[in-house]
């Protein structure tokens, strides 16, 4: 039976998701609109540009007497090759300045247009119960709640979740979405504390090895006062929202020691923080001591979505 103070928490989350879905409805559009206009901007850009292209054609056609300009007539079908063609080359400049500020001019406008309707759920974004966050298996404690007779608490639902053990196949999917996320960063803010529980925050830059994104290795001078901290493994990861707000937080992680050498990491340093390996002298780069991060779980967030990928218990 359903304690009266357990049943205040459920329709709290009850809420919660029906407030989640609308947000999701305004996330969709948002995103289905943004698709459209990028759609129609390469379009009309190609159309434009096939217009000047077949003038330009048709005006060299007065020299048709030339031996070259006589091997083709302007015709459909000309028009209709340029006309792909322009797709084609427009798909890939969207990308680019200045069709790519005109594709965030217009995305920056329906974030204002929508900016109310959302922040109106932010409130809902993170959910804790008993201080921990619980957002993310809301769904699941509801429907084991209401399909499990056995279950007759809110702890006892928890507890039940976290009993399962996660599949491979979502491990797998879980580290396939971190993957695309984490190659949009290179730097983040480290927080710790001292054994006195002083915090403190630094920006530091980091690199992934052999392709697995939840574990994060960057190189510190070992006479560094964050260095005692460190081996505390007491740390919080935040990284600098993109141009898009993307974000990604954690506080469930291990931070350690590893064996390896700066020479080991050098060659992604090289690749994914430019500029980083020829800061240090040599002496330096003897020196460092390489730290690994290895996420327990990291939360995603932007304005569009806001979710926990968990790795390992």
């Amino acid at each position: 039976m359903i304690s009266e103070a357990d049943q205040v928490v459920i329709d709290e989350m009850i809420a919660r998701e029906r407030t989640m879905k609308e947000r999701q409805k305004i996330i969709e559009a948002m995103t289905h609109k943004r698709r459209v206009f990028k759609r129609r901007l390469v379009i009309a850009c190609a159309a434009v540009l096939t217009v000047f292209l077949v003038l330009l054609y048709d005006w060299f056609m007065q020299y048709e007497g030339w031996p070259m300009m006589g091997i083709v007539k302007i015709n459909i079908l000309v028009a209709i090759v340029m006309f792909l063609v322009s797709l084609a080359v427009f798909q890939k400049l969207v990308k680019y300045r200045p069709l790519k500020n005109i594709v965030h001019r217009y995305r920056r406008q329906l974030d204002k247009r929508y900016t109310d309707a959302l922040s109106a759920s932010n409130r809902w974004l993170q959910f804790y119960y008993h201080q921990r966050e619980i957002s993310q298996i809301i769904p699941q404690i509801l429907y084991y709640l209401e399909a499990n007779p056995t279950l007759e608490t809110i702890d006892d639902a928890i507890a039940y979740i976290d009993s399962q053990t996660t599949s491979p196949e979502l491990y797998q999917n879980n580290l396939s979405a971190f993957r695309k996320y984490v190659k949009q960063f290179n730097t983040i803010l480290l927080s710790t504390a001292d054994e006195q529980g002083q915090p403190s925050s630094r920006q530091i830059s980091f690199v992934t090895l052999n392709d697995v994104p939840n574990i994060w290795y960057f190189g510190t001078d070992p006479e560094a006062p964050k260095v005692s901290e460190l081996d505390l493994g007491r740390a919080a990861i935040y990284t600098l929202p993109t141009s898009e707000g993307l974000r990604i937080t954690s506080n469930r992680l291990k931070v350690y020691r590893t064996q390896y050498r700066f020479s080991d990491v050098a060659a992604a340093y090289q690749k994914q923080v430019p500029g980083y390996a020829e800061s240090l002298s040599k002496e330096e780069k003897e020196k460092e001591i390489i730290y690994a991060i290895a996420l327990k779980s990291a939360r995603i967030d932007s304005q569009l979505q806001n979710k926990e990928l968990i790795f390992s218990k």
